[in-house]
């Protein structure tokens, strides 16, 4: 991808606009094609609105179609993507006065989106979503990035502006819990 981008810093020559052009086009249709969806899941993680995660995604694709050059300067572009949808989907939150319950359970669109979907996240849902409500907020979104998107701890404490071993802290406490839980309402 940073090929594809260098080659467009030659001085101007015939058709290097067309070209240009042509390049910032495959680009945003590679990423979107690639972190459409993960990041969609993610926004809906935190904003348990399909209408508001949508919007997230949006703004971030936006933005990047505006200004696809700077990502040259990127050197981890998931990240990025990620943390540029983590801010949208809190600015809309804060917009709707929304923030201090973002995450006091998995909504219910979140739950029938993801039953809806392709399948990746099918699992025995009821006592796994349950024990998810009662994760805290940093620890439910560790979980998420680690699990449904297979992010790495180190591109998980990007997005989250959080260290590594942070992060690692936040999945271990969450898995502990996600495992106490399943196997009381196993036992119950």
């Amino acid at each position: 991808m940073r090929d594809q981008i260098a080659e467009i810093t030659i001085p101007p020559g015939p058709g290097v606009l067309v070209e240009m052009a042509d390049t910032g086009e495959r680009l945003l249709e590679e990423l979107y094609d690639t972190y459409s969806r993960p990041l969609f899941r993610y926004a809906l993680a935190l904003t348990c609105s399909p209408d508001d995660a949508e919007d997230a995604v949006q703004v971030v694709f936006v933005r990047v179609s505006r200004e696809w050059k700077r990502l040259v300067r990127v050197e981890n572009v998931k990240a990025y993507l990620f943390s540029a949808v983590r801010n949208a989907a809190f600015n809309i939150l804060r917009g709707k006065r929304r923030r201090d319950t973002l995450h006091e359970s998995i909504c219910s669109e979140y739950q029938a989106n993801q039953q809806a979907g392709d399948g990746e996240l099918r699992v025995d849902g009821r006592a796994l979503r349950e024990a998810l409500d009662e994760l805290p907020v940093d620890q439910r979104e560790v979980l998420v990035l680690k699990v449904f998107d297979q992010m790495t701890f180190k591109e998980i404490a990007d997005t989250v502006g959080a260290s590594l071993n942070t992060v690692a802290s936040r999945y271990r406490y969450g898995i502990d819990k996600l495992r106490q839980a399943l196997e009381v309402s196993d036992n119950g």
